[in-house]
This record gives structure tokens, C-alpha cells and sequence, in this order.
């Protein structure tokens, strides 16, 4: 006879959208909703809505969900290939992901250690990099001002938040182009597998993959295309990751370094992205103007721009064309205009130059430098696939654009220096020509002043020439269009450095006597000390060195380990007839794993939804075994009681019922959600506690072979069911479901409207009064539950409103060691 129910329906809601996955939050009372629209959608328990996130392009769907096992970030895997990995603070994305084919499966498991025994970094230390480099800067958010007042991006030091790591997981993701992919802490790929089926077959879709938590195996349900036959065919491979298990401290160490220098190069790039918005084409007004003064003077034939400019230098006087020019040209107010521009913006580059672009270079070199030290140490770090050339080629590139950003900083100065010189000069003798009293301040110039004029004038005046000096038609249209090519005027010389393409007036280095030095000594011309002076290249084009070099070194881990991966067995599941279009009821399959009875489940279905039977398939994952052993599970006639409108029972009632959906509740329960046979349909949210099958009633599957073959033990489990609850009043599509917050979320047939459960309800109301007995709650905490491990303090910087957890206010001396801490639901 069943027990009374502790179900407790907490709510119903309508969504606008038609849902398509739902999936609970493992640490907080948070669930996790993809719609039709390929929007992702965070709501609380109360179902206030935290916020909402469009799709990262147009008509793309949401294809898995999985959260990070604390709570703190949630992935979304999309129908492009995209991975983005949301914060839940503010939904921000603090990576994106590439892969090469639809991404049809997520899981993310958190390592776990041996019973007994408690984390720790040792042998090895934790990273102190901290205490060596300087403290990046907050950006700017408004690209291009660097004044009071604007809003700057914080926390940039933990962009990927990592900080707070630390045993190892790992996000497991299967996509369409047959690979599987793994990537720690969600950021750095460790393992890509190329998928090759041992049967006659093509692979065609990966539908589940998960890693056991002693990262020994990693179990993928796969289906398989078998040439023109009309059926569909679903195969289990398991695999041997003992490189991951034995390996684990330094991949943990590889991955949080590697993911820093990811933060790092993030940083990076938006620097430069703000260095390119502050740099304004702020002279080509002038060299527009100065080559159609120039076009003139060569039509007339007399003297050149550079030679009018010198005389004006040198005799004080101007020619008439020259004059004309500057007075009706140029202009004092544009002249004035111009100056203050040029200083604004350079300023603001050299600002980001000194305080942020030259220290985060810096940092990635530092972090690189540690990482050649690691691939040093083949059996630990060598074996993994960090390769020591690889990483000095990184080191190198990395090396020449730090000193690249120390040639933009002088070329800076020096230009800042020239116009300065320049445009005070050329302004007095505007003043003058306009017959007006300069300043005296300004009209007082030396002997130095004048060299230096004409200097100026020399070097970026005397760049005019025509090679068709003799073509008439050409017009200054094809000079402008052409003068980047062509010698031409080009007083700035800032704006170079942030192309994709050659500098066009590279700083001359031939005088520089330690680059004599080393064109002398030919000892020095290929060591790694000295990093090499790349003259021609521009800013940006080192970064695409930078950020390729970085690439090639820091991927080479991936394709070692995933190669490493050795096929255990392959067990083909089950076959069902292919169906015709996108039909929503497709098999079930789910897979989770259990540390403490060390197996790996796959639950699967071995037709549509709704199915009959479940299969309960379980692998050991100790000791290299490929032994896996099966179960059939029918539900049969499950006993409800009935309530009557005076709210009395009455006798019970006996229905056949069917599995609609499966999902992994804790180590020791699965949660079903059964439909009774009948026009109603009505749903039966059950819970199932694994051990209520006897482990004598597996059998044993060979390694190889079908496991459809095999006579599988039926249990017929429909009168063993004591937890269970009747939901009348709806037809119901797929339900979600999380035993570390004891909660449940149904979701109605239309997709467009959910039901909200407390799985185990009593517990919870006990809970909560032995919590007011403490004043450690309050009425206002209807969510009630306690988030137990994690500390959430750095999530509470958000505006009301928008607030996802909360920590508990109490006394000060013991704010650091509270670990009940409440999800707090609006009141």
C-alpha cells in the first residue's frame, strides 16, 4: 500500500513561449527554461523571472542545457555550434565556445575524490601569480573615453570566474560534426574525440554522453546509420580515460592557468578594440586638403607643397597659393580644432597603452613562461601534450608584441611632441596673415625650434611625388583613394599601428646601435632569450600572431588526450523504425553516475514515447572493468487513492500506466513521470528508489553484442511504488527535476504552461521551523531551502530586482563560515 504523499504542488504558471528543455539549478532555487524562439530564460522557485537571453544568431535553437555543478554559470548549447556559458548574475557571457556541428548533448560533472579523502592542491601549490603582477585596470564600458564619470567593467581579473575552483569538473558536449568534446571548468578543451563506431555503420548522432565523477570512463548512447535500411539504430560505447583520472591535479593546474590566459587575452583584445575606437581619422581632413593644395600647385607648375612650406619657414613669407591656403583653407579655428582633437585622442591611446595594454601583455608572458616551465616535466605535464616548442613559439610572439607596444608608445610621445611644434608655429603664422597679434608666448621661437620645424616638414612633407607626373587626368579623387598606397602626405602616424596590414612608415631602427649589435653577433641571431623586433608589422597584425601562436600551443592538450581514449565496448541498445519528420516523442535516454556504488546508469526506453518498459543499464567503472549488467522495469497496475469532493478517500483504484519521462534525482531515486492507459492520460509523478531492485536481478551483457539479445529479467515494480502523486487536471509533455533542491517542474502538453513542485514537502516545512527556531530564516523566505555547500557571497552585488541569491545578514565575526545561506524569493 503507498504511503501518503509529500508531494506539495507549490505553484502553476503560464510562459508566452512554448518550452522545449527545462533543467533545475544543482545549488540554488533556480530553473532553467529554453523556448521555441532559441531564447534561454532563468526563473526563481516563486517564478519570478531573473532574466531572459536572446539567441546568440537568428534562427537558431537551444539544443542542451547543463549547469556548472555550483550553480554559478549555466551553458546553453545552440543548433550553430555555439557553447555560451552565462552568468547568472546578469546573464553575461563569460565564454563562447566553438564547435563544428550542432551541439546535441551537455552534461558537466564535478570530479569526485576517493571516500575519505578531502581536497587539496598538493603536491603542487596553488597559483601566486597574483602577488607578482600588477592588478589590471577596470575598462572603460564606453569604448574611446577615458573620462570621469563612465561606467567600467569590474571584476576583470576573474572574467571567467574560476577563482572560486576548486576541485576539477568538466562540461562533456557531443555535436554534430560526430565529435565529443570536453572542456574544463567549462573553458579549456582537454579532450576532443572524433567518434568512430565499431560496428559496419556510420555514426549519425551523439544523444548522451557523461564521464563517471572518478573520471575513469566516459559512456555516450550514439545512434547509427545503417545505408538505406528504415530503421534506427542506438548503440552504447564506452571508453577508458585513465589519463584524465591519473593526470587530474595537473589538468586541474593546466586548466585554471590556461583559462587566466584566456581572461587575459580577452582583456587583450578589448584594449586594442578601445585603443581603435579612441584613434579618429582626425588628419585626413588635413591630408585631403593638402592634396588638392598640391594637385593645384602641379597644375600651375610652380615649386612643391614642401618647398612653399620651407620658404615660409625660413623668409617668413608666404606664396599666394600658400596663403590661400592657410587662410581660407586650414583656417585658425581649424587649425585650433584639429590641435585639440589630436591631443584628446592621443592621449586617451596612450593612457590605454601604459595602464592596460602594455600590463596585460606583460601577464600573458609571465603566465606562458610558467606554462614552458610545466611541459619541461614530460611524466607529469609533458604527457598531457603541452609541448615545450609550441609554447616558446607563443612566448615568442607574445615577446615581440610587448615590444611593439613600447615602439606605439615612443611613436606616440614623438608625434604628440611634432604637432605640438608644429601647429603652434603654423597658428602664429595664420595669426600674423590675418593681420592679427599673436601671442607672445607663441611668437618667440629658437634656433632648436626652427630645426625642428624643419625636420618635421622634411619627413612627412617631402613624401608628395606622382610617378605620373605627366598624367593631366588624374583627380584628387584617385590620390585620396590611393594615398594609402601611394606616397603621399600622411602626417599620423598613430593609426598605422592599428590596421590589418603593413606599416606604411615604419620607425627607422638602422642607427639603433643594439640592433647593430645583434646583426653582428651570430650567436644571438636564433636563441629564444632575445624576442625579435618585427619592424614592419602593425599592432593588430602581431595580436593575430599572438592570439594563432597561443591557440596552436594551448590546443595541442585536447587532441593528445582525446586521442588517448581507448574504445572498452560497444553494445548496440536497441532498434525502432525511423519516424517521419521531426517528431517530439523520440526515445528517452539518460545517464548519470554514482560515486557511491562506483557505477555509471544509462536508463533508456526501446521505443517512443510513451513506452512500456525501462531498461536500467549500470557500468562499473572500477578498475578498468567493461562489466555491465541490465534490468527491464514495467509499472504495471500502481494502487492510487482517490479523493472525493467532501475531500475523503475513496477506494483504490488500479491503472496500467506508461513512462512519459526519466530524470536523475539523487544517487539512490529516479524520478518518473507515468501516464495512465485511457483517453485522460492522466499523469503520475512517481518516485523510484533504486534499491528496490534486488542487484541479483541484473543480468550480465557481454562486451560486444546487442544488449537487445540478451534475456533481460522483467520486474514488474507498479505495487512497490510508495511515493507517488496523482496530477489530474492536465496532460503532461516532460518534466525536471533536482534532488539536491528537492524540487520538480511539469511541463503542461501545449508547452505553455507548468506546474511547480516540492518533492519532499513535510521535510521541508520541519526544516524551516527548526530554522525560525534559530532566526536563521524568516517568513519571507517561502523557497525555504538551504543551499548547504557553496558560498554565494560574491553574488550579491546585483540591483533589486534583478537579485538572484542573497547572504544571510547575521554577525560579523561569523559571516565568513556560514553555510546557510537562502535563496530569497521576492516578497
Amino acid at each position: 500500500m503507498p504511503e501518503e504523499t509529500v508531494f506539495k504542488q507549490v505553484d502553476e504558471k503560464h510562459v508566452s513561449v512554448e518550452v522545449e528543455l527545462m533543467l533545475w539549478s544543482p545549488k540554488f532555487d533556480l530553473v532553467a527554461l529554453s523556448n521555441v524562439q532559441g531564447e534561454v530564460v532563468l526563473h526563481r522557485l516563486s517564478w519570478q523571472k531573473v532574466w531572459l537571453v536572446a539567441p546568440p544568431v537568428e534562427d537558431v535553437r537551444v539544443t542542451a542545457l547543463a549547469w556548472r555543478p555550483d550553480g554559478k554559470v549555466l551553458a546553453a548549447g545552440y543548433t550553430c555550434g555555439k557553447i555560451n556559458l552565462y552568468d547568472i548574475e546578469n546573464s553575461e557571457i563569460l565564454t563562447t565556445l566553438e564547435l563544428p556541428g550542432e551541439v546535441t548533448c551537455m552534461s558537466w560533472i564535478t570530479q569526485s575524490l576517493p571516500e575519505g579523502s578531502a581536497w587539496s592542491p598538493d603536491p603542487y601549490d596553488d597559483d601566486n601569480a597574483a602577488v607578482y603582477l600588477p592588478k589590471l585596470q577596470p575598462l572603460n564600458k564606453s569604448y574611446g573615453t577615458l573620462t570621469k564619470g563612465t561606467s567600467v567593467e569590474e571584476n576583470v581579473e576573474d572574467r571567467k570566474k574560476l577563482n572560486d575552483q576548486k576541485e576539477l569538473n568538466l562540461l562533456l558536449a557531443g555535436c554534430g560534426a560526430k565529435e565529443l568534446h570536453m572542456f574544463a571548468y567549462g573553458v579549456y578543451p582537454i579532450g576532443d574525440k572524433v567518434i568512430t563506431p565499431v560496428q559496419d555503420a556510420q555514426l549519425k548522432q551523439i544523444h548522451s554522453a557523461e564521464i563517471s565523477q572518478d573520471l575513469h570512463m566516459v559512456s555516450m548512447v550514439i545512434e547509427l546509420a545503417k545505408g538505406d535500411t528504415q530503421e534506427q539504430e542506438f548503440s552504447i560505447m564506452t571508453f577508458d580515460t585513465r589519463l584524465l583520472s591519473s593526470r587530474y591535479q595537473e589538468l586541474r593546474i593546466l586548466a585554471l592557468k590556461c583559462g587566466q590566459i584566456a581572461t587575459l587575452m580577452g582583456y587583450l583584445q578589448q584594449t586594442i578594440q578601445q585603443m581603435s575606437e579612441a584613434w579618429e581619422d582626425i588628419l585626413m581632413e588635413m591630408d585631403s586638403k593638402l592634396l588638392k593644395f598640391a594637385g593645384e600647385k602641379r597644375k600651375t607648375g610652380t615649386s612643391t607643397v614642401s618647398n612653399d612650406f620651407l620658404e615660409l619657414l625660413m623668409f617668413g613669407t608666404p606664396s599666394p597659393e600658400l596663403q590661400a591656403f592657410l587662410l581660407h583653407e586650414l583656417t585658425e579655428k581649424g587649425l585650433k580644432n584639429l590641435g585639440h582633437s589630436i591631443e584628446t585622442s592621443y592621449s586617451n591611446i596612450q593612457k590605454l597603452v601604459v595602464q592596460h595594454l602594455q600590463v596585460v601583455s606583460q601577464a600573458i608572458l609571465y603566465h606562458l613562461s610558467d606554462l614552458r616551465g610545466m611541459s619541461a616535466w614530460y611524466e607529469k605535464f609533458g604527457v598531457l601534450g603541452m609541448h615545450t616548442q609550441k609554447i616558446q613559439e607563443a612566448v615568442t610572439a607574445v615577446g615581440s608584441f610587448v615590444l611593439k607596444t613600447s615602439e606605439i608608445q615612443q611613436v606616440i610621445d614623438n608625434s604628440i611632441k611634432n604637432f605640438k611644434a608644429f601647429f603652434r608655429w603654423l597658428y602664429v603664422v595664420i595669426l600674423r596673415l590675418s593681420n592679427e597679434k599673436p601671442p607672445a608666448e607663441l611668437s618667440k621661437m629658437t634656433q632648436h625650434d626652427i630645426n625642428f620645424v624643419a625636420e618635421f616638414l622634411r619627413d612627412n612633407f617631402a613624401h608628395f611625388t606622382l610617378d605620373n607626373q605627366d598624367e593631366d587626368d588624374i583627380s584628387i579623387a584617385d590620390l585620396m583613394e590611393d594615398h594609402n598606397s601611394k606616397s603621399g602626405f600622411k602626417l599620423e602616424k598613430v593609426g598605422q599601428y592599428l590596421k590589418r596590414e603593413d606599416l606604411h612608415y615604419p620607425p627607422s631602427v638602422s642607427s639603433n646601435p643594439w640592433i647593430q649589435f645583434q646583426k653582428g653577433c651570430f650567436h644571438l641571431k636564433d636563441t629564444d632569450i632575445l624576442y625579435p623586433v618585427q619592424n614592419t608589422k602593425s599592432l593588430v597584425q602581431l595580436l593575430d600572431i599572438l592570439l594563432e601562436a597561443i591557440h596552436s600551443a594551448l590546443s595541442r592538450p585536447s587532441m593528445v588526450i582525446g586521442s588517448s581514449f581507448e574504445c572498452l565496448s560497444s553494445r548496440r541498445l536497441f532498434t525502432i523504425p525511423k519516424q517521419n519528420g521531426d517528431c517530439d516523442l523520440k526515445p528517452k535516454i539518460c545517464q548519470f553516475t554514482s560515486n557511491e556504488c562506483q557505477c555509471l546508469y544509462t536508463v533508456y526506453t526501446m521505443e517512443r514515447l510513451p513506452s512500456e518498459d525501462l531498461i536500467i543499464l549500470r557500468q562499473s567503472t572500477t578498475g578498468g572493468s567493461v562489466h555491465c549488467e541490465a534490468v527491464a522495469v514495467k509499472f504495471g497496475e500502481i494502487p492510487q487513492r482517490s479523493v472525493n469532493t467532501s475531500g475523503q478517500e475513496d477506494q483504490e483504484r488500479f491503472c496500467k500506466h506508461r513512462l512519459q519521462d526519466v530524470g536523475f534525482y539523487d544517487e539512490r531515486t529516479l524520478s518518473l513521470l507515468l501516464v495512465e492507459e485511457g483517453d485522460d492520460e492522466t499523469p503520475v509523478l512517481v518516485q523510484l528508489p533504486l534499491a528496490v531492485i534486488a542487484d541479483s536481478m541484473y543480468t550480465s551483457v557481454p562486451p560486444d553484442g546487442s544488449i537487445q539479445g540478451v534475456s533481460l529479467n522483467v520486474i514488474d515494480i507498479g505495487e512497490k511504488l510508495e511515493n507517488c502523486q496523482r496530477l489530474d487536471n492536465m496532460k503532461a509533455h516532460s518534466f525536471s527535476v533536482s534532488g539536491t533542491r528537492k524540487t520538480a517542474i511539469v511541463l503542461f502538453s501545449s508547452k505553455r504552461r507548468v506546474r511547480i513542485f516540492l518533492m519532499d514537502a513535510e521535510e521541508e516545512e520541519e526544516d524551516e521551523d527548526e530554522a525560525d527556531e534559530t532566526g536563521d530564516l524568516t517568513e519571507a523566505d517561502i523557497s525555504g531551502a538551504q543551499v548547504g555547500e557553496g558560498d554565494i557571497s560574491d553574488m550579491s552585488g546585483i540591483p533589486e530586482g534583478n537579485s538572484v541569491m542573497q547572504v544571510e545578514e547575521g554577525d560579523s565575526e561569523g559571516q565568513e563560515d556560514k553555510e546557510n545561506l537562502n535563496f530569497l524569493s521576492p516578497s
